[in-house]
């Protein structure tokens, strides 16, 4: 009995062993699962590090990329800029430091070479043009250039084949060689403000101004007496008014010049210009039909010194009293003419004096007598 208790006891310990035995194996498997996950997730966090590492060198590469090009294509940006600016300056334009102005030899957009005169003093910003290469029979001159108003034609500016040139609304100076074309003036003109002169001293011997009834008036000539033919026409504009022959003597080629280039005066008759020269006022004061108007017209006129410029010593202050005072006083007093003073100073104080002396007289004026600028640019005669 007692040796069957020794034996169950024995089965139960070793039972017990057994089962303790499996426990810690149990135990240990559970151990090594977990460390197996533990592995695992390590190796997977690891894989997507790597994958992460690998993207982001991808992406780094992409935009490494992306940036070398725009790298690239701004260095090519700026050396075709840098041949443009070196072209334009060594074949296309130069500048000159004296005028103020570019001298573009060609444009290619707009087929014209031209010089653009910066802006200086009152005179703003233009474009004179000095050569067109187009060769079709009708040419139109634009406005602008560049935004920049076109205001001048050179001489000889247009090829032979060019037969009709349509004028922009800026030009108000053409130069020689225009005679065998026909010019059309822009719609409008008249109103805008300003007169067109035209230069033919190489052909008919005349200039000539566009008035605003768009025909033109021959005011200078520049020919000798048998050459002398009144025109009828210029580049197909109807001549309405031709001064007759007269003989420069220096001055009215000054001034003839000074016409020219100013957009808004109304030449004078060259005639007129030189009795001025020779005896002042007086072929004025006595055209006047009525005895009382020329003597309140005279009694204006001794009036009007009084109140020009004058320096501390009594000398005139400026070209325009100076002309005004010879003007009046058929010239300066101490021996020279009027024509005399007249040379000293610009053409434009000749003009200046004579709207002077005009607004200050015409108050003495009875109905239907000119002004003195009216009677400076009558006279003309008819072709």
């Amino acid at each position: 009995m007692s040796e069957n208790n020794e034996e169950k006891k024995i089965s139960e310990k070793v039972v017990e062993n057994v089962a303790e035995k499996d426990s810690k194996a149990t135990k240990t498997a559970t151990k090594v699962s977990k460390d197996e996950k533990v592995v695992e997730n390590v190796a997977e966090k690891d894989s997507e590090a790597t994958k992460t590492a690998t993207t982001g060198k991808k992406k780094k590469s992409a935009h490494r990329r992306m940036i070398e090009r725009r790298i690239k294509i701004t260095v090519i940006i700026v050396a075709a800029i840098a041949a443009l600016v070196t072209l334009f300056f060594t074949c296309i334009a130069s500048y000159s430091f004296s005028e103020k102005a570019w001298h573009v030899k060609f444009d290619p957009i707009h087929g014209y070479s031209y010089t653009f005169y910066l802006k200086k003093d009152f005179m703003p910003a233009h474009i004179v043009i000095d050569s067109c290469s187009k060769g079709s029979s009708d040419v139109t001159v634009p406005d602008t250039l560049w935004g920049i108003r076109v205001d001048e034609i050179s001489d000889n500016a247009f090829k032979d084949s060019v037969k009709t040139v349509k004028l922009g609304k800026n030009i108000v100076r053409v130069g020689e060689g225009c005679a065998d074309k026909t010019i059309v003036l822009p719609e409008g003109y008249g109103s805008m403000g300003f007169l067109t002169s035209f230069k033919d001293r190489n052909g008919s011997g005349f200039y000539y101004k566009a008035l605003a009834d768009k025909t033109l008036v021959a005011y200078a000539y520049f020919g000798d007496e048998a050459s002398y033919k009144m025109p009828k026409t210029f580049a197909g504009i109807e001549v309405s008014k031709v001064v007759e022959y007269y003989a420069n003597d220096g001055y009215t080629e000054v001034y003839a010049e000074y016409a020219f280039q100013s957009a808004t005066h109304i030449p004078y008759n060259m005639h007129r210009v030189q009795l001025i020269e020779k005896e002042g006022i007086d072929p004025y004061a006595n055209m006047m039909d009525g005895a009382t108007t020329r003597d309140k017209l005279r009694g204006k006129l001794l009036g009007l010194p009084q109140n020009y410029k004058y320096n501390p010593d009594g000398t005139p202050a400026d070209g325009e009293t100076a002309i005004k005072l010879a003007i009046v006083q058929r010239g300066n007093g101490v021996g020279k003419t009027c024509g005399d003073v007249l040379r000293e100073y610009s053409a434009r104080d000749f003009v200046s004096a004579v709207t002077y002396i005009t607004e200050m007289t015409a108050e003495s004026l009875t109905s239907g007598e000119p002004t003195f600028t009216e009677w400076m640019i009558e006279g003309y005669v008819t072709p």
